[in-house]
């Protein structure tokens, strides 16, 4: 299945897995050249999402494609979430920045905050690379308010 995101509608799909009240069959890529801002590519495991997503990442210079358990989030480059977090911590000048995270398109978030957290059932590639492991976003606002890290 194919998701894409556009500026005039929200989603479209390609196939008819997928049903959502804004959805509906593709007929021409060509009617969203100007306004795509993003593709999802949806496959049925992990191990296939992971090796499309090499393959995508090794074959285009001009787009970056990010797993998401077993989708794929394909963008423009340099467009992650690790980007942006990098540019409005420098714009608001933020001494410290904490990101919560739960699969693998967090990854360019988690590695660009200061306290990176997960989830006890993320992926171990998150779980290595955290600061936390928590089973709510509840327990994680907790840690932090526990820690002084927030008020």
């Amino acid at each position: 299945m194919i998701i894409i995101h556009a500026s005039h509608h929200l989603t479209y799909k390609t196939d008819k897995e997928f049903v959502e009240d804004d959805c509906y069959l593709i007929s021409d890529l060509q009617d969203f050249e100007d306004s795509a801002y993003g593709i999802s590519l949806v496959f049925h495991d992990e191990t296939t999402a992971l090796q499309e997503t090499q393959k995508i990442n090794q074959t285009f210079k001009e787009i970056e494609a990010f797993q998401n358990k077993d989708s794929i989030d394909i963008v423009p480059k340099g467009c992650s979430k690790g980007e942006a977090l990098k540019r409005v911590k420098d714009y608001y000048q933020i001494t410290s920045l904490a990101g919560i995270g739960d699969s693998y398109n967090d990854l360019s978030m988690l590695t660009n905050v200061d306290i990176p957290i997960t989830f006890v059932d993320a992926p171990q590639t998150l779980q290595d690379i955290t600061l936390y492991h928590v089973h709510s976003v509840a327990e994680a606002i907790a840690n932090l308010k526990c820690y002084n890290k927030i008020e």
